[in-house]
């Protein structure tokens, strides 16, 4: 760019302080990691990891015994562009003007900075969701709700589940009517049993808050606390997590993750509603690990850089500023071309707990 879009901002800038802002952390990154690719589409390949098996105790100078491959299933999907842009209007730029005369450059370069952030938590915010969205019900739907200015499918996106890996509570459905009749610890047991039959040594279960509440609310778990701490009495405290991992760890269960995030979505007039992406009525149950990767596609702006942008990227996320004529405006934008790929589901197990007999 020959003219920098406002005194003391630069390509350079942009590329510094990208790379050395600190963001709040978020639960994606670790459960699926990002993997490059060259591609707008891509495959999972559920059962490509595989539980451990045994080889044989054989005699000397006799032929290796040769196991089955086992039949794994293919997921093809499409990585979709997520995006986000905001505009500095004539108004707002005359503004600019005006607050450097009398505060200094700096404070003008801070307002750039925050459509910075802006556009890059956003596009990181939608990865979340894609991400818990997906880990907690197994499948997403992108609706007028949830993705209200993209795309709109019209049927849910699964990530291939098995269906003898979705679980259901047994006495019954998980709320504070039922506190006394629910059984979480042994709708634990029931699933970390299914998990050992399959090979698996699940050892974490994700879950929101509230599904933690109730679950620290019910008699059957209350009782547990009190054998663990041995004592006769109303537990002060049950709400404590690392009482209840404590607790859980004494029974040989899964420890408890509280997932505990929330996304802004914007609607076309302006509105923001926010919420935690995490499906409440589902507790997932992992193994160590990730669980698979954040897909990340080639960005088309990245290859063919128009002229006078100034672009920098971070991780999968793409940002570049733009001016504008007539009516003048700079446009931040961030993108990524990105989708989450789960090889590792047919070794999690949801539990629905809200109801005793139909997975939902």
């Amino acid at each position: 760019m020959k003219t920098p879009i406002i005194d003391g901002f630069s390509e350079a800038g942009l590329v510094s302080y990208l790379n050395t802002r600190q963001y709040s952390a978020l639960y994606w990154p670790t459960l699926f990691p990002i993997k490059p690719v060259d591609r707008l589409d891509g495959k999972t390949m559920i059962g490509s990891v595989g539980s451990r098996i045994a080889a044989y105790v054989i005699s000397y100078d006799t032929k290796a015994p040769e196991t089955t491959r086992k039949s794994l299933t293919t997921q093809h999907f499409d990585i979709p562009k997520v995006a986000v842009a905001r505009k500095k209007t004539e108004e707002e730029i005359i503004e600019h003007h005006i607050t450097k005369a009398i505060r200094g450059n700096d404070a003008v370069l801070e307002d750039y900075f925050n459509d910075i952030d802006y556009v890059y938590d956003a596009v990181q915010a939608r990865m979340e969701w894609m991400a818990l969205a997906a880990l907690s019900a197994t499948k997403f739907t992108l609706s007028t709700t949830n993705n209200p200015m993209g795309i709109v499918n019209e049927t849910a996106v699964s990530f291939g589940m098995p269906t003898a890996n979705q679980k259901v509570v047994t006495t019954a459905t998980w709320t504070t009517g039922h506190a006394t009749t629910m059984v979480p610890i042994t709708d634990f047991k029931k699933v970390v049993k299914a998990g050992r039959d399959a090979g698996v040594q699940l050892t974490k279960a994700l879950m929101d808050a509230d599904t933690f509440d109730l679950i620290t609310g019910s008699t059957e778990f209350q009782n547990a606390v009190k054998q663990f701490v041995n004592i006769e009495t109303t537990v002060v405290g049950l709400e404590s997590l690392a009482l209840a991992n404590k607790v859980m760890n004494s029974l040989r269960l899964p420890e408890i993750v509280i997932i505990n995030t929330s996304v802004g979505i914007e609607n076309a007039a302006g509105t923001i509603s926010y919420s935690n992406p995490w499906d409440t009525n589902h507790v997932t149950f992992i193994p160590d690990g990730a669980m698979g990767s954040m897909f990340a596609g080639p960005i088309a702006e990245e290859i063919e850089k128009p002229l006078n942008v100034l672009q920098s990227k971070r991780g999968p996320v793409l940002v570049s500023i733009q001016k504008e004529f007539n009516p003048v405006a700079v446009v931040t934008k961030g993108e990524a071309n990105v989708f989450p790929s789960w090889p590792m589901v047919d070794k999690c197990f949801s539990l629905y707990h809200q109801d005793t007999g139909t997975w939902a």
